[in-house]
C-alpha cells in the first residue's frame, strides 16, 4: 500500500537528494537513481513502491512528452527537421535490428525475445540528454538533433514495441504488415495530435483565464495520448505533436501572463514527474541482480552501442550522400552514439511485457542493469567526452569578465566590511584610510576593465542588461504581490502591473531566445558544407 506517511518520506528524501546534487554539481536525476537503491539497501522503508507500468504509461510519458512539445525550440526543430526525422524513424529501426542481432548471436535469445529487448533498450532518455547539453556550451544545432530526437524516438519504439507485442500474442507477421502497421501508427498518432493541439489552440486563445488555460493543456496531454492508444496509433507521437501545435498558439496568441503561468506549471510538471521516475528506478533496481546478472549486462551494453552506432552512421551517410547541405559532421555523429543514455521507459517497457514473454525475468533483469549503469556511466562522463573531443566552446568573454567580476565583488564586500568596522572603532584612521584606497583601486581597476569588455563585445553586454533585468523583474513582482497581500494597494492595480511585468519579461525571453537562435545559424552554417571533411565542418559550427 502506497501510504501518505510513506509518500511524504519519499518526498522529503527526494528534495535532500536534489539538495545535495545541486551543491555537488551532479545531475539530478543520477543523484536520484543512486539515492533510490541506497533506500532501498538501507530498509528505512520497508514498503517501498513498485515502478507500475501503467502509472508511467498513462501519466508520466504523456506529461513529459507534452511539456517536451510545448517548450522545445521550433525554429530548431524546423531548422533540423531532416536529420531529426531520419534518426527517429529510419535511424531508430536500424538501431532496433541491430541490437536485436547482436543480442541473438550474444546471449542466444529467441528472436522475439531479441528484437523486444533491442526495442526498449533503443530509448533515449531526454532529461538526460537536455540536462547534459544545458551545461555544456555545445554547437547548437548539434544539442537541437540530439534534443529533437529524443522527443520523437519514443514515438518510434513504442509502436514497435507494439507490434511487437501483438506478434507476440498470435496476430502473425509479415514484413509488409509490420511496416504498414508502424507507418500507420506514426502518421496517424502525428494528425490526431495536431487536431486536437490546433482545436485546443481555437479554445484557449478565447479563455483569457490562466488557470482554466493549465487545465485544458492537461486534459489535452493526457486525452492526446489516450485516445490515439484506444485508436491503436501512436500516443507519444500524438502527445508530442499536440504540444508542439499548442506551442505555436502560446507563443504567438496567448497573453503573457498566460504564457508565463502555463510554462512554469508544466516545467514544475516535467520536474515531479522526472523526479518520481529517476528515484523509482533507484528503488526498483536491485544491487544483487546487478552482480548476478553483470556480465550478460556488460554484454548487452555491448550491443546496445553496436545497434545505436548502425543507427546513427548509416542514416548520417545516406544523408550526406543525398543532401549534402544538411550533412552532420562525423565527430557530432560519435555524440549521438556515446550519448544515447537510457531511462525510466526502457524499465516501464520492461516491466510490460506480458508473463508469456520468453526468457522475460532475463529481459527485466537486462533492462534495469543496463539502465542504471548507463544513467551512471553515461550520464556522468558525458561532459567530459565532450570537453576532450572539443565541442564544449569556451566562452572568452565570460572568463575574462568572470574574474573582474570576482574580483569587484570580494573588494566591495571588503570595503563594506572596512567601513563596519571603523564606524565601531576597531579601525585606527590611518590604517583604514590605506587599506580603503587599496580596495578603491581594485574595484576602479576592475570596473574600467568590464566597462572595456562590454564595449568590445555589444552582444554580451546586451545580453547581460537583459538578464539583470529579468531578475528584477522578479524583484517588483515579488515586492507587489506581497503588499497585494497586506492590503497595502489595489487588487486592480496590482493585477494591471502584474500583466506589464509578465508582457516585460515575456519580450525579454523572446529577444534572448532570438539572439541564441542567430548564434546558431552563424555558427551551424559550416557545418552544412558536405563536401568539406567532419572537422572543418564541425569547427565552423562549433
Amino acid at each position: 500500500m502506497f501510504s501518505v506517511p510513506l509518500a511524504i518520506g519519499l518526498l522529503v528524501a527526494a528534495i535532500a537528494v536534489s539538495v545535495a546534487a545541486k551543491r555537488a554539481r551532479v545531475p539530478y536525476n543520477i543523484s536520484l537513481v543512486v539515492g533510490g537503491m541506497l533506500l532501498s539497501i538501507s530498509g528505512l522503508f520497508p514498503q517501498l513502491p513498485r515502478l507500475e507500468p501503467d502509472v508511467v504509461f498513462l501519466l508520466c510519458l504523456p506529461a513529459l512528452l507534452f511539456e517536451g512539445g510545448i517548450t522545445a525550440d521550433l525554429r530548431s526543430i524546423r531548422s533540423n527537421a531532416l536529420p531529426i526525422g531520419l534518426l527517429a524513424t529510419l535511424g531508430m529501426l536500424v538501431a532496433i535490428g541491430g541490437t536485436a542481432v547482436a543480442l541473438w548471436l550474444l546471449l542466444e535469445l529467441p528472436w522475439i525475445a531479441a528484437l523486444l529487448l533491442g526495442t526498449l533498450l533503443s530509448v533515449t532518455d531526454t532529461v538526460s540528454i537536455l540536462y547534459a547539453f544545458r551545461r555544456a556550451k555545445v554547437p547548437r544545432r548539434l544539442a537541437g538533433i540530439m534534443e529533437g530526437e529524443s522527443l520523437f524516438n519514443d514515438g518510434t519504439a513504442l509502436v514497435v514495441y507494439s507490434t511487437l507485442l501483438g506478434l507476440l500474442a498470435g496476430s502473425g507477421f509479415s514484413p509488409g504488415r509490420a511496416a504498414a502497421q508502424v507507418l500507420v501508427a506514426s502518421t496517424g498518432g502525428a494528425g490526431i495530435g495536431l487536431a486536437l493541439g490546433l482545436a485546443a489552440g481555437w479554445v484557449v486563445r478565447r479563455l483569457h483565464d490562466p488557470l482554466t488555460e493549465i487545465m485544458v493543456t492537461t486534459s489535452l496531454a493526457l486525452g492526446a495520448y489516450l485516445g490515439a492508444e484506444q485508436l491503436h496509433l501512436s500516443g507519444a507521437i500524438a502527445a508530442v505533436t499536440t504540444g508542439l501545435a499548442v506551442a505555436t498558439t502560446l507563443r504567438r496568441d496567448l497573453a503573457p501572463q498566460s504564457q508565463v503561468a502555463l510554462l512554469s506549471f508544466w516545467e514544475y510538471v516535467a520536474f515531479g514527474v522526472n523526479t518520481f521516475l529517476f528515484l523509482s528506478v533507484g528503488m526498483s533496481t536491485s544491487f544483487e541482480s546487478l552482480i548476478d546478472y553483470g556480465p550478460k549486462t556488460v554484454a548487452a551494453i555491448g550491443c546496445v552501442l553496436a545497434g545505436r552506432a548502425a543507427g546513427v552512421y548509416l542514416p548520417f551517410l545516406l544523408l550526406r550522400l543525398a543532401r549534402p547541405a544538411h550533412a552532420v559532421p562525423l565527430r557530432w555523429q560519435h555524440v549521438f552514439v556515446i550519448g544515447n543514455i537510457k531511462g525510466a521507459l526502457s524499465i516501464a517497457l520492461a516491466l510490460g511485457l506480458p508473463a508469456s514473454t520468453p526468457e522475460r525475468s532475463l529481459l527485466v533483469h537486462i533492462a534495469f542493469g543496463v539502465t542504471f549503469v548507463s544513467l551512471l556511466a553515461q550520464g556522468l562522463s558525458l561532459g567530459g567526452i565532450l570537453r576532450a573531443m572539443g565541442l564544449v566552446a569556451r566562452d572568452g568573454f565570460a572568463d575574462a569578465s568572470g574574474d573582474h567580476r570576482v574580483r569587484l565583488l570580494a573588494a566591495r564586500a571588503a570595503r563594506r566590511e572596512l567601513e563596519a568596522l571603523r564606524a565601531v572603532g576597531q579601525v585606527p584612521q590611518a590604517a583604514f584610510e590605506q587599506l580603503q584606497s587599496a580596495y578603491q583601486v581594485t574595484i576602479a581597476q576592475s570596473e574600467r576593465e568590464l566597462r572595456r569588455l562590454y564595449d568590445q563585445n555589444l552582444a554580451h553586454g546586451a545580453r547581460a542588461q537583459l538578464a539583470t533585468r529579468r531578475c528584477l523583474i522578479d524583484a517588483e513582482r515579488t515586492a507587489v504581490l506581497e503588499a497585494l497581500r497586506g492590503r497595502l494597494i489595489p487588487e486592480e492595480s496590482a493585477e494591471r502591473f502584474l500583466r506589464d511585468l509578465d508582457a516585460r519579461l515575456v519580450e525579454i525571453e523572446r529577444v534572448l531566445s532570438s539572439a541564441e537562435h542567430d548564434e546558431w545559424q552563424i555558427g551551424g552554417s559550416g557545418s552544412g558544407n558536405g563536401s568539406g571533411g567532419a572537422g572543418s565542418s564541425d569547427r565552423g559550427a562549433a
